[in-house]
């Protein structure tokens, strides 16, 4: 795939099988009389996928580990379970912004969009010129309205695993990418203005 071989060849490929899975999943729920959730599932898995094999090549990438914690925050989401609740329809519009939101965040990193932490050019325009992380901060929105409409024990423990290895894995990339203190100096609030 354009020139890659050895460990980001297998990565490309292992992550590729990873969406294949997730959108299969989105398809037949949409297909099988989902709604505007599914429509923004399978939308935004179609623009990582897309992206993801159209970024550019690392200047400077992180440890295993740290792309092990990417991937986990990745699919950790995969492990919540559907639950019965109340507010359905208000966790599906919670759902909805954040699946609108992802896909402009990825949108906004063009070619610099990665699942592993890596210096593909800093990105400051689009949703990056508000905060630091909006992919992460819209990921963790899109879980909590999918909290809100399934709601259970397991699926609030998946929500805290996830956001906890949101946070560190945007701490992990700040490191990575070059003139990024400028940048911190110009946008202050990594997810959430006011907050942090």
């Amino acid at each position: 795939m354009f020139g890659k071989r050895g460990r980001e060849l297998a990565f490309d490929l292992l992550l590729m099988g990873g969406w294949a899975l997730y959108a299969g999943g989105f398809l037949k729920r949409l297909i099988s009389g989902g709604g505007l959730v599914e429509v923004g599932q399978v939308m935004a898995v179609t623009v990582f996928a897309a992206l993801f094999l159209l970024r550019r090549p690392a200047q400077r990438s992180g440890t295993t580990w740290e792309t092990l914690l990417a991937l986990a925050g990745t699919f950790l989401p995969a492990a919540a379970r559907p639950a019965s609740g109340n507010l359905y329809w208000l966790g599906e519009i919670i759902q909805v912004a954040g699946l609108i939101g992802m896909v402009a965040a990825a949108i906004s990193l063009g070619r610099s969009f990665g699942i592993a932490p890596a210096d593909r050019g800093l990105r400051t325009t689009g949703l990056y010129a508000w905060v630091r992380h909006p992919l992460y901060a819209m990921e963790i929105t899109y879980f909590v309205g999918f909290l809100v409409a399934n709601p259970s024990w397991w699926n609030l423990a998946i929500l805290i695993a996830d956001t906890t290895v949101q946070l560190l894995r945007a701490l992990r990339e700040e490191r990575i990418l070059n003139d990024y203190t400028s940048y911190a100096g110009r946008v202050r609030w990594r997810l959430l203005p006011l907050v942090w």
